[in-house]
């Protein structure tokens, strides 16, 4: 469906069943109108983490989501649509179920690409911090393959309980933390651009911009729970948004 001249679309931090209902509601509704603004605009599709609060896969089942968010990536790429799925911090369990399943690219790590003339760095930017240290040990914890193993071995209602409450505690302590590490992070980014890329491009902290380091672009997409950002790159330029549900098409499209 995508073009070398097609725009691209980058979005993350769904944290999908993170909150209330109603906020839930609204969070599925414009997920889903999103995908149909990228069918409208023939765009690929960056998503860089935390779709879910929580997704781990066991080898015959998976979580109990919003059907709509399923079937909506799916009718996506079933209709030639590519969706790029970074795994972030809430979402590293996945197994096969979303390339499987749902016709996604996932990547599990940070993803090198050209587009539109650029050589992008994407990453859903976890770990990039030196000073959280904390989170840098914990990381490794939940990426050591026996410690997955021996978590499957929980029955299922009870791991995802004990999974939602750590969520719950992590939402609560990074949300007044991950600012202080936007210094380090801008460091990162211009280091990369240093080492030869055109831009730089990360989810995770929750904090949206698109700006100009030198000669190059540093990216952050910010969230789709609250405020709902997205980035599209377009003829070369990148613009920040906020999705409001109604797709229109963007001038030059």
């Amino acid at each position: 469906m995508a073009t070398a001249d097609s725009p691209i679309l980058i979005f993350s931090d769904a944290h999908l069943g993170a909150h209330d209902p109603g906020r839930e509601a609204v969070k599925v509704d414009r997920f889903v109108s999103f995908l149909e603004f990228a069918v409208q605009t023939k765009a690929e599709v960056f998503f860089l983490g935390d779709l879910f609060d929580f997704w781990f896969e066991y080898k015959h089942w998976v979580p109990k989501v919003s059907v709509r968010v399923l079937a909506a990536i799916r009718q996506f790429t079933a209709g030639g649509g590519s969706f790029h799925m970074l795994l972030g911090n809430h979402d590293i369990w996945a197994a096969d179920y979303f390339a499987g399943e749902l016709g996604a690219t996932v990547h599990r790590g940070d993803l090198t690409v050209t587009r539109q003339g650029l050589r992008i760095l994407i990453s859903h930017g976890d770990g990039k911090a030196k000073s959280d240290r904390g989170y840098r040990v914990l990381r490794r914890i939940l990426r050591f393959g026996p410690n997955i193993a021996l978590y499957k071995l929980l029955p299922a209602d009870w791991a995802f309980a004990l999974a939602n409450f750590s969520s719950k505690r992590s939402r609560e302590l990074t949300s007044s933390r991950e600012p202080k590490f936007v210094g380090e992070y801008d460091e990162v980014a211009q280091a990369q651009l240093a080492s030869g890329y055109d831009a730089v491009i990360m989810g995770h902290i929750h904090q949206s911009w698109v700006k100009r380091l030198g000669s190059g672009w540093w990216v952050n997409s910010g969230e789709f729970f609250e405020k709902f950002n997205y980035v599209r790159l377009q003829d070369g330029e990148f613009h920040l948004d906020a999705w409001s549900g109604t797709p229109v098409t963007p001038a030059g499209t």
